[in-house]
């Protein structure tokens, strides 16, 4: 497994810093300040430095920021003596040096692991972990953060992020040499430039792909560690839940966003997860039943590979699947057995990837518009330069905004569609594998409000509705965006939290599920929700401003 593993960790503050660096120095370059020898040469300086530094810089931080305690592994051994002997074996099994294990007394369940080598690495955990899950649990937790240590995650990433860096300056040197150079060769400077940028662009999305192989062999290593793939699936399972299970203090959402990207799962991506097992807990339900219906949204939905492509983590769905497979060729039961569930329903491809075409094209129309008309107007310049110099500037400009905001009153048609609003359950609407981030599904739910969307944050507009299924987000917009929802949020909310309510809307499919509201009925009166009508109203202030300058040069 080692031997297949080429990736290493995600971006750690230390790396982030580091880059920061490379372009404040490149800025130095581009205003003459330094030549190209130094600029390189304090990038791998700078950047070795921070590789070096990078676990003294992390305990610094989490300790003034997070107050958190290094209790090494007597600490964790009174926590829990079973987990503390599990840290100690695979460590003597491993030949690698114990970690310096930290606590942070936060109910967010969150794990991570930062260092330089497998021999200065550190673990912290919060209390949340001891809070959510059973001991075996924590066991598989802990040997997933080992299993980043064992894997030299560490001195990977440095070196990648440092290649990353390079080719960004090496565009910025090669463009800018390429404005000072009048020689036959500065064509081809320009060229290699802009293939280094490009290269840059795709490197970042490399990288992240690594962090979420990462995030795979590190599942396995627990898995191997613990002799039962079954338990790191409950954990990730009952992490999601605890994320949105308490209420969200501001202090610890900076924890759980500073964390996002080096603990054992990102926190934004697990509240789908995490609702689901609500609703499955509340209703006391099969949760593996709901798991399977739901999270069958991650494995088939095209969708969910863009969902996934800008996070540093897997889909929990596909970790979950990847997790199943495990334990069947260890000849275990799995927790979810995704094939059972796939067998039993119908998936109506056509239906899923034409519906996924249509829908990027929607996402992207406004760019697709000023694209189109760019390159018009660039061939009409070339073709017809006579026509073109009588073409005012200013009626190109107006055309441009009248274009965009046809585009974007086209898109929100499209995305909140009006018509008939289907009665269903939040299950149902979870188990949607054609549910989509840019096609909203027009529904109508029964239920009751039980708190915001961000637990215990006055400022939060956004609810949370419970049905007899389970629970869901919903999303207020009101006509004046920030304003008016501060405003909803301060007066409004609280005298709606206990209510049973009727709420129409568009379910969204994203990141996490959620719907966007349009009415909510209650028994005092109706609230409306203005996020179409903040769509068609924004697209027809574009249309207008354009049609006027357009007017106003004829």
């Amino acid at each position: 497994m080692v031997r297949n593993l080429a990736i290493a960790s995600v971006f750690t503050l230390s790396l982030l810093f580091a880059m920061l660096l490379a372009v404040l120095l490149t800025a130095f370059y581009a205003l003459g300040y330094v030549n190209w020898v130094f600029l390189i040469s304090a990038t791998l300086i700078i950047n070795f430095l921070m590789w070096f530094l990078s676990p003294y810089i992390g305990d610094f931080t989490n300790q003034i920021f997070y107050k958190a305690r290094f209790i090494g592994i007597e600490g964790l051994r009174d926590k829990n003596r079973n987990v503390a002997e599990l840290v100690e074996k695979i460590c003597m099994e491993n030949k690698i040096k114990i970690p310096k294990i930290g606590y942070i007394a936060d109910d967010n369940p969150q794990a991570f692991t930062y260092g330089s080598t497998r021999n200065n690495a550190r673990i912290i955990f919060t209390e949340g972990i001891f809070t959510y899950l059973d001991e075996e649990e924590i066991k598989a937790v802990f040997a997933h953060e080992l299993g980043h240590i064992v894997h030299r995650d560490f001195i990977v990433m440095a070196i990648a992020s440092t290649i990353l860096q390079l080719l960004y300056e090496l565009y910025w040197i090669l463009t800018r040499s390429a404005s000072s150079n009048r020689g036959k060769g500065k064509g081809y400077v320009v060229i290699v430039g802009i293939i280094s940028y490009v290269f840059y662009m795709i490197g970042s999305y490399i990288l992240l792909y690594l962090s979420r192989v990462r995030e795979y062999y590190a599942d396995e290593f627990s898995a191997k560690a613990t002799g039962n793939p079954n338990t790191l699936a409950h954990a990730l399972v009952k992490i999601a839940y605890g994320i949105i299970a308490k209420p969200d203090k501001p202090e610890e959402m900076r924890l759980m966003a500073s964390t996002r990207a080096m603990g054992i799962t990102d926190y934004k991506l697990s509240k789908g997860l995490g609702l689901i097992y609500a609703n499955a807990n509340i209703h006391g339900k099969d949760i593996n039943e709901y798991i399977k219906r739901a999270l069958l949204y991650d494995l088939k939905n095209p969708w969910a590979f863009f969902i996934e492509l800008g996070s540093t983590h897997p889909l929990t769905g596909k970790r979950i699947e990847r997790l199943s497979r495990l334990a069947k060729l260890a000849g275990i039961s799995p927790f979810v057995d995704f094939s059972m569930v796939e067998s039993g329903m119908e998936i109506d491809r056509s239906r899923l990837y034409k519906g996924f075409i249509k829908d990027v094209i929607v996402k992207y129309l406004p760019f697709i518009t000023i694209s189109l008309l760019g390159i018009a107007i660039f061939l009409a310049f070339i073709l017809l330069p006579a026509l073109f110099i009588h073409l005012a500037v200013f009626w190109l400009i107006g055309l441009f905004i009248a274009l965009f905001g046809i585009s974007i009153m086209l898109q929100t048609a499209y995305k909140y569609k009006e018509g008939l609003f289907e009665k269903k359950n939040v299950l149902e609407l979870m188990a949607d594998i054609y549910a989509s981030p840019i096609k909203g599904r027009p529904v109508e739910l029964e239920g009751k409000i039980i708190g915001r969307g961000q637990a215990g944050y006055i400022f939060s507009e956004d609810m949370m509705l419970q049905d007899n299924t389970g629970l869901i987000y919903l999303n207020y917009e009101s006509l004046l965006p920030f304003l008016g929802n501060l405003f909803f949020a301060w007066k409004k909310v609280d005298k709606l939290v206990g209510r049973e309510v009727k709420v129409k809307g568009w379910f969204i499919r994203g990141m996490r599920p959620l719907l966007e509201m349009k009415e909510l009925e209650h028994k005092e009166g109706i609230i409306k929700g203005r996020v179409r009508a903040i769509g068609m109203l924004s697209g027809g202030i574009f249309l207008i401003l354009g049609i006027a300058m357009l007017i106003t040069f004829l």
